[in-house]
């Protein structure tokens, strides 16, 4: 497929495909975990100039995404402490938890809502002790005491230092009437208007919403064998009526800003930031089959860390007021710290904080991808189940 001639370059979202990581995905991450967008905001000192730091001449080694470490946010908190940062992407999640399993030291790592139940079962993190936080409290309540940070035996596992949920985005001025379900794509009149990432998850696991297979809640999304072929037949017909694939989210905004697109189904707020730069105004908006996704992205403790007591000193400072809301902005994606909120700059003020005022927020943090090959029941679609029927979906085009 193409968009009026133009060649699309298909790859897997990072929000939603664990085993890839692209250039502008957040979490949504994305996808989507997520890399840094470009950097705006200007690094300040953090930390109280009468107490001695723990991280005194240490050297920190950090495992994850880019971006998502203070590179820039701490560089001058850094300089006054002497403080060395040594960065690592091993180049999927699979190599990441193998890096930490062979034993390798790395002090702090990105761990990602999607990732976060497996990698707590893997037994990669320490246990999170909140009390050795000052800024804790300050953290939205529909994060902190969200499940997703937790493992099994109740403890916090993660600490998240930015968030986002998962719209669509749209130009306004040629979508008057936004769509409110993910099936209204099939209908003639989106043919040639939309695009989409060459991932199954997302489109997938709405589908299993709407044709009443998955209720859209819970932990990831169980699918029979027999479903997934009724799943394939709707995805499909939408897929066919798709304007083409794009790579990422910086190209999807592109595409819609020439007038080659009006709408992208994998969306990030940071979208209408970049559009806004071109000159052009975006929307966003929800499919009722989305549950309000959304996705967020913190730092964990590895069990190799060599120097604790600075990890924990450098994430209170992630999520301390000035420096998360440098995070905010330096990666278009929502702040953790309430303060925070009110500091940010425009690229973290487009999100709704109301959504994660609650304990119970109003935007889920559910992983929607399918069970891993070693984890599905027998009669359950997997994760290869998932992308082999995508294949299948693609061949019919």
């Amino acid at each position: 497929m193409a968009i009026r001639g133009r060649a699309i370059t298909a790859v897997m979202a990072l929000l939603l495909v664990a085993a890839a990581c692209g250039d502008d995905e957040p979490a949504p991450t994305t996808a989507a975990a997520t890399t840094a967008a470009p950097t705006t905001a200007a690094a300040t000192t953090a930390a109280p100039a009468e107490e001695m730091s723990a991280c005194e001449g240490a050297t920190l080694s950090f495992i994850g995404l880019d971006g998502e470490a203070g590179e820039v946010e701490l560089e001058a908190w850094r300089e006054e402490n002497n403080v060395a940062l040594e960065t690592h992407w091993p180049g999927n999640w699979p190599q990441f938890v193998t890096a930490i399993k062979v034993g390798d030291v790395y002090d702090l790592a990105t761990i990602a809502y999607f990732q976060a139940q497996r990698q707590i079962e893997a037994g990669l993190f320490h246990p999170i002790d909140t009390s050795r936080l000052s800024n804790w409290d300050k953290m939205f309540a529909g994060l902190r005491e969200n499940v997703s940070l937790r493992g099994a035996d109740g403890q916090v596992y993660g600490v998240p230092i930015a968030w986002g949920d998962g719209p669509y985005i749209y130009h306004p001025g040629r979508v008057p009437n936004p769509p409110v379900s993910i099936m209204e794509l099939a209908e003639p009149e989106w043919e040639g208007r939309f695009t989409l990432f060459d991932s199954a998850i997302w489109l997938f696991s709405m589908l299993a919403v709407a044709l009443e297979f998955d209720d859209g809640v819970g932990e990831l999304t169980y699918v029979t064998d027999e479903q997934m072929e009724s799943i394939k037949e709707e995805a499909i017909k939408i897929v066919r009526n798709a304007a083409g694939f794009t790579n990422g989210y910086r190209e999807a905004t592109d595409v819609i800003v020439a007038g080659d697109s009006d709408l992208n189904i994998n969306g990030w707020e940071a979208m209408l930031t970049w559009a806004e730069e071109q000159g052009e105004t975006l929307d966003f908006d929800f499919f009722v089959e989305s549950g309000g996704g959304g996705w967020w992205d913190g730092l964990a403790i590895p069990v190799t860390a060599d120097d604790i007591d600075c990890a924990y000193e450098y994430i209170d400072l992630m999520i301390s007021d000035e420096i998360n809301a440098q995070v905010g902005e330096n990666l278009v994606s929502g702040v953790v710290n309430e303060v925070s909120a009110e500091l940010a700059g425009p690229g973290a003020q487009i999100y709704d904080y109301d959504l994660v005022r609650p304990e119970v927020p109003a935007v889920s943090f559910r992983d929607q991808s399918p069970p891993e090959d070693d984890e599905a029941e027998e009669g359950i679609a997997s994760y290869s189940d998932w992308l082999e029927t995508w294949e299948e979906v693609k061949a019919e085009l």
